[in-house]
C-alpha cells in the first residue's frame, strides 16, 4: 500500500512540475506581441470553461473590447476599425454564438447571451451608433445592422425559440 502510495505521488509530482513549465512558456514575451497597444487599443477577454473560443481582430485607433464566457463551446468572433469603437460582451451557458463586425467610429456594442445555442450578429457602420442585445433562454437569434450616423437598437429576449431583426439606414 505505501508504494502505490508513492507512486500516486510521484505521479502528482511530475504532473505539477510538467504543468508550472508548460504555463510559464506559454507566458514569455514574444516579440510579434511587441507594440500590441499602439493606438491605445485594448482588448480583455476572460473565459472560463471548456472548449470557447473568440477570435478579436482590431485595428486603427483607441479601440476598446471587454468580453468573458463562462460555460463550454461559446463561440465569439469580433472586428473592429476605423477610430475609438467599443465592445462589451458575456455569454454563460452552453454553445453560443456571437459575431461582431464594427467599422467606422464611436460606435458601441453590448451583448448578454445566457443559455444555450443562442446565435447574435451586430454589423454596424457609421459613426455613433449604438446596439444592445440581451437574450437570456435557448435558442434565440438576434441581427443588428445600422449604418449612418447615430442609430440606436436595443433587442432584449427572454423565453425560447425566438428571432429578432433590426435594420436602420
Amino acid at each position: 500500500m505505501a508504494l502505490q502510495n508513492n507512486r500516486h505521488w510521484y505521479l502528482a509530482a511530475a504532473l505539477s512540475a510538467i504543468s508550472s513549465l508548460c504555463l510559464a512558456a506559454d507566458l514569455m514575451p514574444e516579440t510579434r506581441y511587441a507594440g500590441i497597444t499602439v493606438g491605445k487599443s485594448v482588448a480583455t477577454i476572460s473565459q472560463i470553461g471548456s472548449n470557447n473560443n473568440t477570435r478579436v481582430d482590431q485595428s486603427g485607433g483607441a479601440q476598446r473590447l471587454v468580453q468573458s464566457q463562462v460555460g463550454h463551446l461559446n463561440q465569439a468572433a469580433i472586428n473592429q476599425g476605423g477610430v475609438s469603437n467599443s465592445t462589451s460582451v458575456q455569454q454563460a451557458g452552453l454553445n453560443n454564438g456571437l459575431e461582431i463586425n464594427q467599422s467606422g467610429g464611436y460606435n458601441q456594442a453590448g451583448v448578454v447571451q445566457q443559455g444555450a445555442y443562442n446565435l447574435v450578429s451586430v454589423v454596424q457602420n457609421g459613426a455613433y451608433n449604438q446596439a444592445f442585445v440581451g437574450q437570456y433562454g435557448q435558442a434565440n437569434q438576434a441581427t443588428v445592422s445600422q449604418s449612418g450616423f447615430g442609430g440606436t437598437v436595443s433587442i432584449t429576449q427572454y423565453g425560447n425559440n425566438m428571432s429578432a431583426n433590426a435594420t436602420q439606414r
